[in-house]
């Protein structure tokens, strides 16, 4: 698996091949094979409008309705709020468990708060939920609630738009800081808190210190991973 669609990410098919199609994600334009079964088909004329979309900004949401089955879903997944009714497959269904909302404020301390949500997550290469998650799963998608779109993998996102920021030393909550493996390739990326920490997913989604050098794993005694460049990005 190289990556997860969430609920309500819209994609173009590319390619058919049987039971298959070949996607294109519209949010970050990753590309992937995934089963017919686990895509509806919609006229892109009657695609909902983006004031019609709330994200899930709780780790899991259910959804239930008497003559349906209850519906789970997870955070940054997006339904269509119409009337003040959630819409799910056009049907209309009532919380039972969890949040969701409009995008927060795109600061750097609600993008933390977001991160630490996902505290104790298990590390999972490709995925983007509380399930199982990796490194720029975890910053896309807090990323995602708090307003800002940025790219799928690590490297991706250390390219995009963005401010860099020379020093540890001058780095804010919400920062992202990339690091490198010794052929100088970007591999990692995590949330800095501004507090001489970073939140990032590890094995599982941790807190741990880091420095000019980078990420100390304290258990380890050593260094996890080594600090390669820090960036800042606005909310547009």
């Amino acid at each position: 698996m190289v990556n997860q669609l969430l609920f309500g990410d819209p994609v173009f098919i590319i390619e058919e091949i049987q039971d298959w199609y070949k996607i294109e994600s519209q949010y970050d334009h990753y590309e992937g094979w995934c089963e017919k079964n686990q895509i509806e088909l919609m006229d892109e004329g009657t695609l909902p409008g983006d004031e019609n979309h709330h994200l899930i900004t709780s780790l899991t949401a259910t959804f239930s309705k008497e003559t349906e089955f209850p519906v789970n879903l997870v955070y940054g997944s997006s339904v269509m709020v119409v009337n003040n009714r959630v819409l799910i497959h056009g049907i209309p269904y009532k919380i039972e468990h969890g949040s969701l909302g409009r995008p927060v404020t795109f600061t750097g301390e609600n993008i933390v708060s977001e991160a630490l949500k996902f505290m104790g997550c298990p590390y999972l290469w490709g995925g983007r939920s509380p399930f199982g998650i990796d490194c720029s799963g975890l910053t896309q998608l807090v990323y995602k609630v708090a307003g800002k779109s940025i790219l799928r993998d690590a490297w991706q996102q250390a390219q995009c738009e963005g401010e860099y920021i020379d020093l540890i030393a001058e780095a804010k909550a919400g920062d992202l800081a990339f690091f490198d493996n010794d052929e100088g390739r970007i591999i990692h990326t995590g949330i800095l808190t501004g507090e001489g920490t970073i939140i990032h997913a590890h094995g599982k989604v941790r807190i741990d210190p880091i420095d000019h050098y980078g990420i100390y794993d304290k258990e380890l005694g050593e260094y996890s991973h080594k600090l390669r460049i820090i960036k800042r990005f606005s909310d547009h």
